[in-house]
């Protein structure tokens, strides 16, 4: 364990450095993030650096490679890291999109789901071993064993969903970045090994050092490239480890903000009703234009937001490990 943490030490510190490198190269050639004129005003972050993902992805392979001299990363570690760069590279290409098109946006909705499928299916096909069969049910010293076309099903929905709930959680300075490391750390505390560490700590490393140009006002943004390594990240960790069940927990903020999007959009085709003044649910609660919404907003100022969704993950988090604690100790 203590080449895992001196490694991952190393790789923070490296991560500060090199995210405050990249930052300033993106912004001597002009490259930066497109700012959608909808909602609360962002008009300030336009320009901002962006796809900082970039970085922190590949200071965690380079921290998992080292760490693999010292430390035995078990069966799963090749489905987690191709996971986390497969859903990487799809990122990359919205981004780069993104930039050439000098729009937000870069693939289409369907596009993206088009190649999370082929994603999802190709991991499946060539890593299936290291997909967990038998699944823990939360709260419960039950298991469930899937067939294997229920556990193709089962991989494709969780990739999914978790790299689209991890991208819309995405829109606030330090958000998904804060996030998605309280996340990883739920993952780790509900299958406690030093296999998992060697992968996971030094993510979470790298994140960190990523995380010092990205809390508000940040100097620089994650882009899908980001988001999608971080979703697949998660989404690998639990497929692998039988945690899929522990997932909505685990990961409760994100699965709040993707059920914000998708109730917003039904309320809106049926009703023409908004029951939160924007989706994703952070701004909801973010100060900006006053819109009329089935639910009041609070206002609050964009770090408080950031904040206390910090916090509100970080219960989710204990309530996931007391429902697989219950599970095994019940």
């Amino acid at each position: 364990m203590i080449p895992v943490l001196a490694v991952s030490l190393a790789v923070a510190l490296v991560s500060v450095l090199s995210c405050g490198a990249y930052a300033r190269w993106m912004r001597r050639r002009a490259i930066g993030q497109h700012v959608r004129d909808v909602g609360p005003s962002h008009e300030q972050k336009a320009g901002t650096p962006t796809a900082g993902g970039v970085v922190f992805t590949a200071l965690w392979v380079a921290g998992v490679a080292v760490t693999a001299c010292f430390t035995p990363l078990g069966s799963s570690a090749s489905f987690i890291l191709a996971s986390g760069l497969s859903m990487a590279a799809i990122g990359l290409l919205d981004d780069i999109l993104s930039w050439r098109r000098r729009r937000s946006t870069g693939l289409t909705g369907w596009q993206k789901i088009a190649l999370i499928s082929l994603a999802s299916a190709a991991l499946f096909w060539f890593l299936r071993s290291s997909v967990a069969t038998v699944l823990v049910i939360p709260f419960s010293s039950e298991t469930i064993v899937l067939s294997p076309v229920a556990l193709f099903a089962l991989t494709w929905i969780v990739f999914l969903a978790t790299t689209n709930a991890v991208n819309l959680t995405d829109g606030l300075d330090g958000l998904a970045a804060g996030v998605a490391g309280l996340v990883l750390v739920g993952l780790l505390l509900l299958r406690p090994s030093v296999a998992a560490a060697a992968l996971l700590v030094p993510l979470l490393a790298a994140l960190a050092g990523f995380l010092w140009h990205n809390v508000p006002p940040a100097r620089l943004f994650m882009g899908d490239v980001g988001a999608f390594a971080l979703g697949g990240v998660i989404a690998g960790s639990a497929l692998s480890s039988g945690m899929v069940f522990l997932l909505p927990l685990v990961a409760g903020v994100p699965v709040l903000e993707a059920a914000s999007d998708i109730v917003q959009v039904a309320s809106w085709k049926l009703g023409k009703k908004r029951v939160f003044r924007m989706a994703p649910l952070h701004h909801h609660f973010e100060a900006g234009a006053p819109r009329e919404s089935l639910f009041r907003a609070p206002q609050w100022p964009e770090p408080l937001v950031t904040f206390r969704f910090w916090i509100v993950q970080g219960v989710f988090v204990a309530l996931a490990v007391l429902a697989g604690w219950a599970g095994r100790h019940g």
